[in-house]
């Protein structure tokens, strides 16, 4: 599944993903590694904002 992700970093600038694949923070809490559909992306985590994802992605299936 793919699902939009936008990271706003410090600076206010903004990387809008339209073909993400999953996304993770590094277990030392350093790095932002997002895959995509062409391309696996590293962004330090201090130069991040905020992100924002799909929601869809967070949805439990089988029934409520």
């Amino acid at each position: 599944m793919q699902y939009w992700l936008k990271v706003v970093f410090v600076d206010n600038s903004e990387l809008k993903l339209d073909n993400t694949e999953k996304h993770f923070i590094s277990d030392d809490l350093e790095v932002l590694e997002v895959t995509t559909a062409k391309e696996v992306l590293i962004v330090p985590v201090r130069q991040i904002k905020y992100i924002a994802c799909d929601s869809k992605i967070f949805k439990q299936g089988g029934g409520s």
